[in-house]
């Protein structure tokens, strides 16, 4: 530290963990923790395109807004989609936490999506670049989620993990630092809202906001067994028949049809991800014997580790709080760093 800095007892670098998803934007500093949880969005002019608000203010004005402001969703399915907003965003959060630092990122670990092209690769690095980091590291979302869950998947022992998150769902088998089997579905929570907007306008004459739906998945989504009763959830949109306001009652029997076909996707790619072991029956052995951890905000559904586990015949865990497994993994990497290097990808510039 400067002697300022020890005066004013101010830290002078941060290492930063960042975990650009669709939905949600989360920062973790070493030894802090999770400091930022705000939504990925950002609220613009829509002729100049000046900033208005980012995260929880944009996502209030989401919808709501007249023809003068715009709201930017600027990440799809884990990957910068929108890159300007992006770094807009990335930059108001690190205000929120920066006026104890005087010069700014050290050490920077980002997540990426599972089978991200290069060129995805580079939107990040370019980012960090720009954020001012003086070195750069990425790792894939199922490791980092896998270290987040309390896993060391430097080991030699494999592990299944299962990231359901808002914008993709990403299936991997980890060992040695590395991806022994994986893929990357579209099926994902935001994908499930969307199915059922899409049912009850379609079905019920029903306009409902992305809020809605995501309430309706989170109380009245049920993936396996017998529904004991029928629940049921008042819910407030627009009648486009009679271009009036009103509430309905949606039953989870109709919830539970709707996300059926999507969830069938992901135990298929589970099943996949597992068949292709055949030439490596140590790794398979290993699944076994530990069976899958589930993390991301699908874990969260009703039933969903018994789905798996009753198509799959596998133990099935989910890890706590599975919504922060990646932005924690990311903060136990930067307070591990040597352990957890190998699962690193490093920003070529800086070798």
């Amino acid at each position: 530290m400067t002697l300022l800095a020890n005066v004013l007892n101010i830290e002078t670098t941060i290492d930063l963990g960042l975990d650009i998803g669709t939905a949600n934007t989360l920062m973790s500093i070493k030894d802090k923790g999770i400091v930022v949880n705000e939504p990925t969005m950002v609220a613009v002019e829509s002729d100049s395109g000046k900033l208005i608000a980012i995260g929880h203010e944009a996502l209030n004005m989401h919808q709501k807004m007249h023809p003068g402001i715009q709201t930017i969703l600027p990440v799809n399915q884990g990957i910068i989609s929108d890159y300007e907003p992006a770094l807009k965003l990335v930059r108001e959060l690190l205000h929120t936490i920066r006026p104890r630092v005087l010069f700014g990122i050290h050490r920077l670990v980002t997540s990426i999506p599972l089978g991200i092209t290069e060129v995805g690769k580079r939107a990040f690095l370019d980012m960090a670049d720009r954020l001012g980091a003086k070195e750069t590291f990425l790792v894939t979302e199922p490791i980092a989620a896998a270290i987040g869950a309390g896993l060391n998947p430097v080991e030699s022992v494999a592990k299944m993990i299962v990231n359901l998150g808002a914008g993709s769902s990403q299936i991997a088998v980890v060992s040695l630092g590395g991806i022994v089997s994986g893929e990357s579905l579209a099926v994902s929570g935001n994908q499930i809202n969307n199915a059922i907007i899409r049912y009850l306008r379609e079905n019920n004459n029903l306009a409902i906001s992305d809020y809605a739906a995501e309430q309706i998945k989170l109380k009245l989504a049920t993936c396996f067994g017998e529904i004991d009763h029928d629940c049921r959830l008042t819910v407030k949109g627009f009648n486009l028949l009679s271009g009036f306001p009103e509430t309905q009652e949606i039953r989870s029997v109709t919830i539970r049809e709707i996300i059926t076909t999507l969830l069938q996707e992901v135990v298929m790619a589970i099943k996949k991800s597992i068949e292709v072991l055949a030439d490596k029956p140590d790794v398979a052995v290993d699944i076994l014997e530990r069976g899958i951890y589930l993390t991301g905000g699908g874990a969260l559904l009703n039933g969903i580790d018994r789905k798996i586990q009753a198509e799959t015949g596998l133990a099935v865990t989910i890890c706590n709080e599975p919504e922060t497994a990646v932005s924690k993994g990311l903060c136990t990497i930067l307070e591990n760093f040597e352990t957890f290097r190998p699962v690193l990808i490093v920003n070529r510039k800086q070798k």
